[in-house]
C-alpha cells in the first residue's frame, strides 16, 4: 500500500482532487485520480481499487455534491466488502458540514477532511505511514472512544502557496480547441441563503469569505497550459471572477492581460461566472477586450422581489436586468439559472420571472427549484420552521402555496428532459453557443456573421417556447380549467418535445455549416476538429 486513491467525478477535470493530488506528490506521495462519474461506474471503480496487487493505502472519495452521496457511501461499503482493509476519508461540502453524522452512520469511513484540505490530507497519509496521531491532525473529523470528534479548524491555505493542480490525461476540446479549468480565487463575497460554498467558507473565514491569486501566478499556469497542453479557452471556475469594486476589477483584469502579453501567452479566450452587479459597461468592455471573454455566467437566480429577499440576494431587479442589457448591448454571450420556486414562492413571483425569461429569450437559460443544502441559512430557517422532511442526505420541503406546489409539480414533469438529465436541451444549448463563438473568435476568416443572429434565433425559439409553456400551467392553475393537471402535463409535454427535436436539427445543421467552412478556410490548414467535448455548461440546477 504505497499510494493514494483520489475518486470523484472528471467529466470535466475535477480541480479539487487535482489540487489534491498535486500536494500529495509534492509531499512525495503518489497519487491517482479515478473517475466515478455516474452510478453505473460503480463496480468499476471498486475493481480498479482492489483489484491491484499493490492497494492505495488510503482512498478519498470526494463529496461535494449532496445529490451523490448515496453513491460515493455506496462506494466506500462495496471497497470493504469486497476486503478493502486501508484507510478511507472523505471531503468536500457536504462531507464537511455533515462528518458527525458521515462517521455516526458509516462505519466504513475512518476520517473526514474537512473544508480545504490540501495540506489536512497530506498530514493525514504522513500520519498512517508513519504511525503518526490523527486527533492531532487540524481539519479532520476522526472517531475517539466510538464517537465522533472534530479536531481542531485548521485555517485555509495561502493560495499563492499551492502547487498548480496535477493535469493528468488529455484536455477536452471544444470546436477543436483544447479548453482548461482554473480558479484565479477561492470563495465568493456574497452570502446567499442557500449557497453552500458561501457558508462553507464563512464557517473557517468569518466575513472574509474570498481569496486572490496572484494575477502574475494565474498567468504562469494558462501560459505553462498552452505551451506544455496546447490549451487555449481557460474556463475560470472561481464562484465569482469579480470582487465588488469597479475599480480593482478593471485594476486585476488589465494586470493579468499584462502579464498574459508580457508571456507572450498569444491567441487564447477565457469564460468566467459573475452575479448580475458585476456586470458593469465598462469592466464587461475592458473583459471583452483584453481577455477575449466567450461567455459569461450571469448568476440571476431570481427577479421577483420576494426570491431576492428569500435566498438573500442583496440585490434588485434593476441590476438583472441591467446585466443582461450590457450583455447585449456589447455583443457577448450569456447565460443564467433561474430558482423560479423557493420556499417562499408566490404565483405573482413566478409570473415575474417567466417575465424575465421572456426579456432575456436569447440568452441560454434553464430554471429549477431552490435545493436545501447542508450548512445554509436556508436550511436551518426551514428546520426551525419544521417545513423540512426527509433527512441530511435529502433535504425536502413543500412550497408555502399550495397553487404553487401544483404549478412546480406540474413545470416539473413537462419540462424534465428539457432542464434536467443527459441531454437537457437547456443546459446544451449553452455548449452549443460556446461552439459558436470559439468559432468566431479562432476563426474569424471563415465565420460569417448569420450564423450568430441564428444561434440566437435558437435560444429565443426555446425560450419563448418555455416561457408559453410555464404560462400555459400558471393559467391552468389560476383559472381552475377543466381536466385534470395530468391531462395538461399530457398534452404539453409532446408539444415542448416537437420543438426540442427542431432545435437540435436546426444546430446540427448550422454547426455543419461551421465546420465546412472552416475545413474550406486554407488559412486554418491543420485544424483537427475532434468530437465536441466541453464542460458542463453552468446553467446547471446542481449545486
Amino acid at each position: 500500500m504505497s499510494w493514494i486513491a483520489l475518486v470523484g467525478p472528471e467529466l470535466e477535470e475535477n480541480l479539487a482532487l487535482r489540487y489534491l493530488s498535486s500536494s500529495l506528490e509534492r509531499a512525495g506521495l503518489r497519487a491517482e485520480i479515478i473517475p466515478f462519474d455516474r452510478r453505473a461506474d460503480l463496480a468499476r471503480v471498486i475493481e480498479d481499487i482492489v483489484g491491484r496487487d499493490d492497494p492505495p493505502m488510503l482512498v478519498g472519495i470526494q463529496l461535494a455534491f449532496q445529490w451523490r452521496a448515496i453513491e460515493m457511501m455506496s462506494l466506500a461499503m462495496g471497497l470493504r466488502e469486497r476486503g478493502y482493509a486501508g484507510h478511507i476519508t472523505t471531503g468536500g461540502h457536504f462531507a464537511t458540514f455533515s462528518a458527525q453524522e458521515l462517521l455516526r452512520d458509516f462505519p466504513e469511513l475512518d476520517t473526514v477532511c474537512r473544508h480545504e484540505s490540501e495540506q489536512t490530507l497530506v498530514e493525514l497519509v504522513e500520519a498512517l505511514r508513519d504511525g503518526g496521531s490523527l486527533t492531532a491532525i487540524p481539519g479532520l473529523a476522526v472517531r475517539e472512544a466510538g464517537e465522533p470528534r472534530l479536531t481542531p479548524m485548521r485555517r485555509p491555505p495561502d493560495l499563492e502557496s499551492l502547487p498548480p493542480p496535477a493535469r493528468p490525461g488529455l484536455p477536452r476540446r471544444c470546436f477543436g480547441h483544447a479548453l482548461a479549468p482554473l480558479v484565479g480565487s477561492r470563495g465568493c463575497y456574497a452570502r446567499c441563503s442557500f449557497c453552500c460554498i458561501a457558508a462553507w467558507h464563512e464557517q473557517v473565514l468569518p466575513g472574509k469569505r474570498y481569496r486572490l491569486r496572484p494575477a502574475e501566478q494565474v498567468a504562469d499556469e494558462m501560459v505553462a497550459l498552452k505551451r506544455e497542453r496546447g490549451v487555449e479557452i481557460f474556463i475560470f471556475h472561481d464562484d465569482n471572477f469579480f470582487v465588488p469594486s469597479h475599480k480593482r476589477n478593471l485594476e486585476r483584469i488589465n494586470a493579468l492581460a499584462d502579464a498574459l502579453e508580457e508571456r507572450e501567452i498569444g491567441d487564447f479566450a477565457v469564460v468566467v461566472k459573475a452575479r448580475p452587479n458585476d456586470v458593469d459597461p465598462e469592466v464587461f468592455a475592458t473583459l471583452q477586450r483584453r481577455l477575449h471573454a466567450l461567455r459569461t455566467y450571469v448568476g440571476i437566480e431570481t427577479d421577483s422581489d420576494q426570491g431576492l429577499v428569500t435566498l438573500s440576494r442583496r440585490l434588485d431587479s434593476r441590476q438583472n436586468h441591467a446585466a443582461i442589457d450590457t450583455l447585449r448591448e456589447l455583443g457577448m454571450f450569456g447565460c443564467f439559472n433561474l430558482l423560479i420556486y423557493d420556499p417562499d414562492t408566490t404565483v405573482a413571483s413566478i409570473e415575474t420571472n417567466v417575465d424575465f425569461m421572456e426579456h432575456a429569450a436569447d440568452f441560454p437559460f434553464n430554471f429549477c427549484r431552490t435545493e436545501l443544502y447542508a450548512g445554509t441559512p436556508l436550511l436551518e430557517r426551514l428546520i426551525a420552521e419544521k417545513r423540512v422532511k426527509g433527512d441530511y442526505f435529502f433535504y425536502d420541503y413543500s412550497l408555502r402555496d399550495a397553487q404553487v406546489e401544483r404549478i412546480f409539480r406540474m413545470s416539473i414533469d413537462a419540462f424534465w428532459p428539457r432542464n434536467f438529465g443527459g441531454g437537457a436541451l437547456h443546459n446544451e444549448m449553452g455548449g452549443w453557443r460556446l461552439q459558436l463563438e470559439t468559432c468566431w473568435h479562432f476563426h474569424p476568416s471563415a465565420w460569417r456573421p448569420a450564423w450568430r443572429e441564428e444561434m440566437i434565433g435558437l435560444h429565443r425559439r426555446v425560450g419563448l417556447d418555455t416561457v408559453a409553456g410555464l404560462r400555459e400551467i400558471i393559467a391552468h392553475v389560476r383559472q381552475r380549467s377543466p381536466g385534470t393537471d395530468a391531462d395538461l402535463v399530457r398534452e404539453l409535454s409532446p408539444r415542448l418535445r416537437v420543438v426540442e427535436q427542431d432545435v437540435r436539427k436546426r444546430w446540427l445543421d448550422l454547426h455543419g455549416r461551421m465546420v465546412g467552412a472552416v475545413k474550406a478556410d486554407t488559412r486554418t490548414a491543420g485544424w483537427d476538429m475532434t468530437p465536441l467535448q466541453h464542460a458542463v455548461p453552468e446553467v446547471s440546477f446542481v449545486g
